[in-house]
Order: structure tokens, then sequence, then C-alpha cells
């Protein structure tokens, strides 16, 4: 694509539409239209918006494909419908509000970054972000519903584009409050799941397990993947992890892994991987970026991430695309 004047000026206030689609999370948006149309006059007064902005910003909302707009009023777009409104399936709310809060702040001042790196975790001085996040309950509940977000859009994809046919048990390691979990056995009723992560996430997998109709089916296990006893059983996942440590760390929770699992067993790990000649994947480079802006690590090349499984034994079978943004890697434990 043959870059212009006016495309570099669109990507240079891309931060409008970001912003314009937090605000609308945040001020309720998608929940007020829910349930259809609803006036002008009636949508601005219940969302509180002041005469003179709200009618720009409710018709950019219509121009970004967010909204629509009628005689009766403004309405969800499908999309919107299906991953912007609270209590949606796909619903991806938490995660646009964890940008919002912790993201967006972070990148505001990138070039000061790039002369110093000195990122969030070494400005609060702390070796591991992970305790911090968990420090308080709501700042736990806001955490995990932000990676539900992600989970929710991966769960799919990786209940359909892995053979579990011949599994019996599987663990999400590192797995937050459990929505990979949830919906890879929702899609496999045969499969027993784990969620593997620190304990204050335990009473949030118990919330969300009790809305769900899969019984003693999945459950949760306290502890950390570099220091307590792995899950025992057939696969591991381990998505968006290896990402927030250092290369020593993913090796050490690689080989732990493939040390846990059975002979015949899989590891299942997915990221926003880099294509090898670091050419194409933009989205992988800024998210690298971004995990060195809030801790100190950095996404990893599709090479990376193989040659790692192959070190410590793995078969490595060919990439998968889960989606536009994330690269599935597995690795089999020889027979």
């Amino acid at each position: 694509m043959t870059l212009t004047a006016a495309s570099l000026i669109k990507t240079a206030t891309g931060f409008y539409e970001a912003q314009a689609l937090y605000a609308a999370v945040e001020l309720g948006v998608f929940s007020k239209v829910a349930d259809g149309p609803v006036p002008y006059e009636r949508l601005r007064d219940d969302l509180g918006l002041h005469q003179n902005v709200a009618g720009d910003f409710l018709d950019a909302l219509v121009a970004m494909r967010l909204l629509t707009r009628d005689a009766a009023g403004y309405g969800p777009t499908a999309a919107a419908r299906a991953y912007l409104t609270p209590g949606a399936p796909e619903y991806i709310g938490g995660f646009l509000a964890l940008n919002q809060r912790r993201l967006y702040p972070a990148w505001g001042d990138l070039t000061s970054f790039l002369k110093t790196a000195a990122n969030l975790a070494h400005g609060a001085k702390v070796d591991d972000p992970m305790p911090a996040l968990y420090a308080t309950p709501q700042r736990t509940r806001s955490f995990a519903e932000g990676m539900d977000g992600y989970a929710t859009l991966l769960g799919r994809p990786i209940s359909e584009k892995f053979d579990w046919s011949s599994v019996k048990s599987f663990a999400d390691l590192g797995g937050c409050r459990g929505m990979l979990t949830t919906r890879i056995a929702a899609a496999h009723p045969h499969l027993e799941g784990v969620t593997f992560d620190l304990a204050p996430l335990n009473p949030l997998f118990d919330e969300l397990v009790a809305s769900t109709d899969l019984g003693t089916r999945v459950r949760f296990q306290a502890g950390s993947f570099f220091s307590d006893p792995l899950p025992e059983t057939e696969v591991y996942v381990i998505g968006h992890v290896l990402h927030d440590w250092v290369e020593s760390q993913r090796r050490q929770i690689i080989q732990r892994a493939y040390d846990h699992l059975p002979a015949g067993g899989a590891l299942l790990i997915y990221d926003s991987m880099i294509d090898d000649k670091r050419e194409e994947s933009a989205f992988g480079l800024l998210m690298s970026l971004n995990m060195a802006l809030l801790s100190g690590s950095s996404e990893y090349t599709i090479a990376q991430g193989e040659g790692w499984l192959r070190e410590v034994g793995f078969q490595v079978d060919r990439p998968v695309a889960l989606n536009e943004l994330t690269t599935l890697l597995i690795g089999r434990k020889p027979l």
C-alpha cells in the first residue's frame, strides 16, 4: 500500500478514534441502545452529554460503524452488539477499559521511554509486575475483566484449530480467571480443564464458573508456573504469558511444561508473534514495545518460539493463525 500524506495524517490522529471508542464504552453507550434505537435527545440526556458536543460524538460513532442512525434514533451495529454490549458472549469492553486506564497513559511519552527504557515496573521498583496487579480485589477484577476480552475472542479458534478429540484433559497456565478454560470446555464436553494462576484469581474463577453449566469439569489450581507443581494433564495452554517475561524465564516455563507433560502430550503457545523477517507484523512489533513499556519484556518471532520448543525436545507443528493478531505454536512431546 502506498502511503500518502493523508494516510499519514490518519495514522497520526488514530488516537481520535481510540479515545472515542474508550469513551463510548466508559459512558455505557452500547448498553443504552442495546434494546433498540434511542432518540437523540433521550440518549444525550441519559448519557449526560453536553448539547454542544453530543451530536458530533454520536455521529462519529455512526461513521466508525459502531452505531446506526435512522428516524427512530441511534442503535447498535452488528459489531457493537456482538463485541461492545455488556453481557454479550464475545464482549471485549473490559479489555478496552484496561487499555484506556493502563496502556494509553503508558504510551503518552514514548519518546522519553525510547531514550531511557524506564518502564512502569522499573518506575515502581518491582521485578515481578503480577502481584501489583492483584494487590486489591478491585485491581484484580479490573485486570481479569481486561484479560477476558482477549480470551473470549480466542476461545473459539483454539477450540476449532487444535484437535481435541483424543484429549481428555488440559490446563491453561496463567489462565487468569478461567475465561479460556470455560470456552474450550464448553466447546468439547468430553474435556476436563484446569485454570492455573495466582490465588487472588480463585474467587473470580468461581464466580465465572457459577454462571455456566460446566459443573465439576473445570477447576482452579493456585500456583506459580516457576515454582509450584503444575497440573497433571495432557495439554498445557500458555497464552499471552511468555511475552510477560524475559527469555531465560520463557525457557524455564517451557522446560517445566515439557517435564510435567506425559509422553504424547502437547504444549500450545499463543502470542502476538512477530514475523521472522520483522517486516510485516506491525501490531506484533508495537505490542512488543507495549510490553517493554509495561514490564521490560517483549514479543518474539515465530522462529524464536519454535526454537525454544525444540530446545527442550518438543516436535513442532506448522504455525497456526488464530486471527489476524495472534499466532499459535503447538509443541508435541514425543511418545
